[in-house]
């Protein structure tokens, strides 16, 4: 691994810096990297970051945390404005797979093995509930509907789907050219089950 120059932080700020070195950490190396490297890289002794952080994986929820919030916003963002919620929805979606492509290891660190299974990491969760929420609105529209359980159900197979195609795309087992084509694939990909989800509220 290629050492990279010792960087400067503002005082109060060493939380960050770490969380910061952590992300490069995790492009380089992947989630095997240790607290005292995020150290290293900062410049502060395993102790210094040890106050801030008491485990490595307490760093990766905090990561991970970032993330969730990072991407939140971006789905936020896709899903505003006027446009019927299809549309919307399809630009939600097509806003996922974006972050999966431009933000991998950060990506496969939040979907990849449960960091919080003992519900430690309450931050990290709220992060994840609120990023979620967002895809639960918008099929909410969709379904005409505000039934909690209808609509987190929808969620989680919209979810299911975009994940999965994400994932076998960052993997290469969905060949495409370039982001711009994996994005119009998804979108045709995922037209029957959006059309399959509206049917079946109009029908109920």
């Amino acid at each position: 691994m290629t050492r990279r120059p010792k960087r400067a932080y503002h005082h109060g700020d060493l939380q960050r810096a770490l969380a910061d070195a952590a992300i490069e950490l995790l492009a380089e190396v992947g989630p095997s990297f240790t607290l005292r490297q995020a150290a290293e890289r900062v410049g502060v002794t395993h102790a210094a970051a040890y106050r801030h952080f008491d485990s490595r994986d307490a760093l990766l929820a905090e990561v991970s945390r970032r993330g969730f919030v990072a991407l939140g916003e971006r789905l936020a963002r896709s899903a505003r404005g006027a446009a019927p919620p299809r549309e919307r929805l399809e630009r939600l979606l097509v806003a996922y797979l974006r972050f999966a492509w431009k933000h991998r290891a950060h990506y496969e660190l939040m979907f990849g093995p449960r960091l919080n299974e003992g519900g430690r990491f309450v931050e990290l969760e709220r992060a994840i509930r609120a990023s979620t929420r967002v895809l639960e609105e918008a099929l909410g529209e969709l379904l005409d509907s505000t039934d909690p359980v209808q609509c987190r159900d929808a969620g989680l197979a919209v979810w299911s789907f975009a994940h999965g195609y994400a994932v076998n795309v960052l993997a290469r087992r969905i060949h495409v050219r370039s982001l711009r084509t994996a994005e119009s694939y998804l979108v045709h990909l995922v037209r029957p089950l959006l059309d399959g989800l509206a049917d079946g509220a109009d029908a109920s």
